[in-house]
């Protein structure tokens, strides 16, 4: 099932919160069958730091907030695990709902 439904990122700056925000639309064969909305924002100042070649590097740890997430009733278990799993797979330290998915889903 999740391999059906295809995913499309758009990654777009928010210079009024400083934040990197993306745009997914989910579609299943050529239908449009939902959007989200995610923020990332860097959490407290954590950083970490690792060897590497070319010496020390540090990275900040980030968490992601989903502010608006709409999906076709039937896909929305699908769709929100390709999106956790995009925001994983790029670092994504956290990951929380900024409203209630319930609530959303059922209205």
């Amino acid at each position: 099932m999740m391999k059906s439904i295809s995913m499309k990122v758009n990654p777009l700056y928010s210079d009024m919160d400083m934040s990197i925000q993306f745009h997914f639309e989910f579609s299943k064969g050529d239908c449009k069958v939902g959007e989200a909305m995610v923020s990332t924002y860097p959490l407290n100042g954590e950083v970490t730091y690792r060897k590497s070649q070319g010496g020390l590097s540090a990275k900040q740890e980030k968490c992601a907030v989903i502010d608006h997430f709409e999906v076709v009733q039937d896909l929305t278990k699908p769709c929100m695990t390709k999106l956790t799993h995009f925001l994983n797979v790029i670092g994504m330290k956290e990951i929380h709902s900024g409203y209630d998915l319930q609530l959303e889903a059922t209205n």
